[in-house]
This record gives C-alpha cells, structure tokens and sequence, in this order.
C-alpha cells in the first residue's frame, strides 16, 4: 500500500514537472518563429519573405508571412497577434488613423517601391509626368489602394476590384491611363502577352519611396539586429540579387536616418481636393 502511494506521488510530481517544463519551453520556441502579416502582394511580399527570412537567419528564426487587407494588418501587429508587418512607409504612424501604438521601426529601409503610369503603348502623354497632367483625365487603380487614392482627382479617379481589370479598363480605353505599383504592374505584363502587346510603362515613376519593416514592442530587442543584418544584405549585394529576381527595386546600399527620409516624404505631399 505504501508503494502504491509512493508509486502515484512519484508520478503526479513527474506530470508537474513535465508540465512545468511545456510552460517554460513555450515563450522560447515562439522566439523561434516570427509571423508578419502584410498587405502588399505578389512579387513584392515573396521578396519582402525572402529578405527577412534571410535577415533573421543567423537568429535560427523562421519566418511565416501572412497576406490580408491593409486595415486588419495594423490590428493584428499592434495587437500583438502577429509579430510585424513587413513594409509600411517610414511616417507611417504619424498618418495611421489606426491605433499603432506598439508598432516599432526597423530603421533600415527594405525596398524602393515605384508608382507608376500605365498607359497605351503607342499613346503620347504629357511630360514631364506629374499628379496635375495625370489628373487631366480618368484614370484606373485598384480599389483600396489609399497611397494612390489620395493623389487623384475625385472626379477622374476610377477605382476597380482587380489588378487585372485596373489594366484592362486601359487597354479597352475606358480610361487614359492607370496607376499602379510598378513591381505589380511588371509582374502582371509579363504575365499576360495581350495586355503587354497594348500597354506601356511610362517613366520615370511618378512617386517613389521607401518602405521599412516593423516589429512589435515585444520584439524590441530584435530590431538592433536586424537592422545590423539588412545593412550586411544591401552592403553584400543579397537585397539587389533578390530584387532583380523578383522585379522590384532594392533600397539603396546606404543607410537613411528616419529624419531625412521624413522630411523628403512630408516635402512631396498630395494635392489636397475636397469630396
């Protein structure tokens, strides 16, 4: 009777212990992993993959990415449900209407993103390209996309529900011209002989900037480094190689403060029209 008693406290402690164990384990192995959450699309969110994962790989951190609406990425990063967000603007919380209280910056710029004009390819349009002579007439972009919106003419904006369509409605000339990300745009001409027989990306870009990733408060401590692992990327010529194969465009080898990309950010602000 006695080892039988013995026999049940030696287990139920053994329970505890492994228990104890499970518990302590967790927070290291959710170190282990990190989930972004993005809204931007193919090919530019497998380059933004394909950068941070080889960022956090001296870490032995792997990198889930997952794709949804805008407005849901700034819940779920802020809220702490996902890790980061890969790439935002560098002002971005200064112009969130959202909550992003515990969004942090990694102050290294990712990637150099591009809007473009999309128009017929034997069109002749007014240069230089500025927001003033693209506004002249409609044009299309895709719904939801508030960097584009806001640049456009009430009156001339035509927003549609694909990227497929925001080209279409130029190729059938329902519209003069469309704006869209040029990495989207490549990546869908290519995609597509018909349309690349008929349209034409005009340059230079209309818009440039840079995007940054950011990372939850509770990863603060991560960002030092992976700060000091995207500079090693662009300075070994990783970011270019990777860009080049997925058409968009690195961020410059050097490193930009935050005060100066702001400043030129705010210095190129939209027009402002009234709805």
């Amino acid at each position: 009777m006695e080892y039988m008693t013995r026999s049940k406290i030696w287990i139920i402690l053994r329970n505890i212990n492994i228990l104890f164990l499970i518990c302590v384990s967790v927070p290291v192995l959710a170190a282990d992993k990190l989930v972004f959450a993005t809204h931007v699309r193919p090919p530019l969110s497998l380059y933004l993959k394909e950068v941070i994962q080889e960022s956090l790989k001296p870490y032995a951190i792997e990198v889930k990415v997952i794709e949804m609406p805008g407005s849901r990425v700034i819940s779920q990063v802020n809220g702490g449900y996902a890790d980061g967000d890969l790439s935002r603007v560098i002002n971005f919380k200064d112009i969130s209407d959202a909550d992003t209280s515990n969004y942090r910056l990694v102050n290294e710029p990712i990637v150099l993103t591009e809007i473009v004009m999309i128009t017929l390819a034997k069109k002749e349009i007014i240069r230089p390209i500025t927001w003033e002579t693209i506004n002249q007439d409609k044009v299309s972009f895709l719904r939801g996309s508030k960097t584009i919106r806001k640049y456009l003419n009430i009156e001339n904006r035509v927003a549609v529900s694909s990227n497929t369509q925001v080209l279409e409605m130029v190729a059938n000339k329902r519209v003069n011209s469309a704006i869209m990300f040029a990495s989207v745009a490549k990546n869908m001409l290519n995609q597509s002989p018909e349309l690349n027989s008929k349209l034409m990306i005009q340059s230079p870009p209309v818009l440039s900037f840079h995007l940054f990733t950011y990372l939850n408060k509770k990863h603060a401590d991560l960002i030092p480094k992976l700060e000091l692992s995207l500079k090693q990327l662009k300075d070994d010529g990783f970011l270019e190689n990777t860009a080049n194969k997925y058409q968009v465009t690195a961020a410059s080898a050097e490193t930009f403060s935050a005060v100066s990309l702001l400043q030129k950010i705010n210095h190129d602000k939209p027009m402002q029209h009234k709805e």
